[in-house]
Formats: structure tokens, C-alpha cells, sequence
């Protein structure tokens, strides 16, 4: 236990110091923690497998971005910067629109904002169960809902028959939320199935709007759904940094900050 306990702290500061020093060599690890350099080597290895360095012949240097994991349902939470995004990307929808939506709480907080909009005569394509019959239940609106499994634990449904079920349609507008936004790799999330549903949805919609808090900028998960330029707007928060938005500027995508 004692031994388990060391291990993680010794990860934990080598993490540390190469964040600070940008670069470190296996030896010079070997020689700071008095271990040999085949267990720094598995360190190494362990902690790149997480997200947290990237490995280089014989050493290791800083990530320049972090990985994002999944969260689990219960710990999402419906932020101010969420609710702000949504507004602004309301303002970007006009009556008669038929739109698709995205899950997740991005477009949770989208459908409520639309809820208490001015819209009035709007078309809702979802795979989102309760954002599909919060509308039907709030609004005229005419809201279709992609069948297919549910996904255990969370409100959408998902798999295959959800992308063919998306083929058969055009819309004018898709609103996506994403994990993770890196200006090199694109949008992405930690499961391949949600992935290959967003990338369907993408295929359908003329315009596409991302929703996307600022702490995700800079971060990649598991299956990128979408390369850097092929959404047309961004919505993120005001916290974003000026380094970030030149960047996302040099990609000519429409940044919108709130």
C-alpha cells in the first residue's frame, strides 16, 4: 500500500515538474526520486496514457493541451457560462428554422433559452429524449425524435440506427455541444458512438453551431467528430484568452464570446 501510495505521488510530481520545466531526461528523473530508469520509463508511459505528458526518446515533455474524459451524467452541471452560450445562440436562430440538436447540457440549456425565445414557428430534429419532449411539452413547435437503444444512464438514444435515421433529413441550422475543442484536432468526445452521431448530424445541416465553454478550448478526448474548420460558428465564454482566440480566428470559423 505504502509502496502503491509512493508511486502515485512520485507520478504526481513528475507531472509537476515537467509542467514547470517544460522538458526533463529519464535520467534526470531516475536520479531525483532515486528510482531506476525502467520505472520511470513505466511512469512515463502510465501518465502519456493519461493526457497528462507526452513521451519522447529518452525523456519527456510538457502537453501542450489536456485531455478531457468523460463525465458521468449525475456530475454535469448546467453552468452561467452554459446558460450565456445558449442565449447567444438563440439570437442566431430565425422563424421557420428547422434545426437539429445535439444531447448533453449545452443543449439542454440551448432548449430552454429557445423555450423562452419570441420563436414561435420552429421544426426540432433531435436524439435527446428530454430535450425532444421538453419542447413538445413547451412549445408549438414541431419536434421529431430519432429512435433507436437508449444509452444506459443517459437521456439519448444512440448506435447505428440513430445515424440512418439522420440520412433522410436537411435542416438549416445544427446546435452541437462538444467535450473538447483543440485548434489542430478538432472538436471530439470520450465515446466513438456519440462521436459518429454528431458527425451525422454535421452532414445534415447547412449552418453548424458549436456550443463550447472556454475550459474546453486547448483539449482533446477520445474520437474527434469534427476538424477545426468545419463548424461555422463557435460560441465559448468570455474567458477565453487572447493567444485562444487568435488562434481560433486564424481558422476563419465566426467566434462569437459572451
Amino acid at each position: 500500500m505504502d509502496e502503491q501510495l509512493y508511486a502515485e505521488e512520485r507520478k504526481q510530481s513528475i507531472v509537476n515538474i515537467v509542467n514547470e520545466k517544460n522538458r526533463m531526461q529519464v535520467a534526470e528523473l531516475a536520479d531525483l526520486f532515486n528510482v531506476t530508469g525502467s520505472t520511470i520509463r513505466n511512469d512515463l508511459r502510465e501518465l502519456e496514457n493519461e493526457g497528462l505528458v507526452t513521451r519522447t526518446h529518452g525523456g519527456v515533455i510538457k502537453r501542450d493541451f489536456q485531455r478531457s474524459v468523460e463525465i458521468i451524467p449525475k456530475s454535469r452541471e448546467f453552468t452561467n457560462e452554459k446558460y450565456r452560450i445558449a442565449e447567444r445562440a438563440v439570437r442566431l436562430i430565425e422563424e421557420n428554422d428547422i434545426l437539429a440538436i445535439d444531447t448533453g447540457t449545452s443543449c439542454r440549456a440551448f432548449a430552454e433559452k429557445l423555450i423562452n425565445s419570441s420563436l414561435k414557428r420552429l421544426t426540432i430534429l433531435t436524439y435527446d429524449l428530454e430535450i425532444g419532449l421538453l419542447l413538445s411539452e413547451k412549445t408549438n413547435y414541431q419536434v421529431q425524435v430519432i429512435g433507436g437503444a437508449i444509452r444506459n444512464g443517459y437521456p439519448y438514444v444512440s448506435g447505428s440506427s440513430v445515424a440512418l435515421g439522420l440520412a433522410g433529413f436537411s435542416v438549416d441550422k445544427v446546435i452541437l455541444g462538444t467535450t473538447s475543442f483543440d485548434k489542430s484536432y478538432g472538436y471530439s468526445t470520450p465515446n466513438y458512438e456519440t462521436a459518429e452521431m454528431k458527425k451525422s448530424l454535421m452532414n445534415i445541416g447547412r449552418i453548424k453551431i458549436v456550443l463550447c465553454e472556454s475550459s474546453k478550448i486547448n483539449q482533446r478526448s477520445f474520437k474527434q467528430f469534427a476538424k477545426p474548420d468545419e463548424c461555422d460558428y463557435l460560441i465559448t465564454d468570455a474567458q477565453i484568452t487572447s493567444d485562444q482566440q487568435s488562434d481560433i480566428n486564424a481558422l476563419n470559423i465566426n467566434l462569437l464570446m459572451v
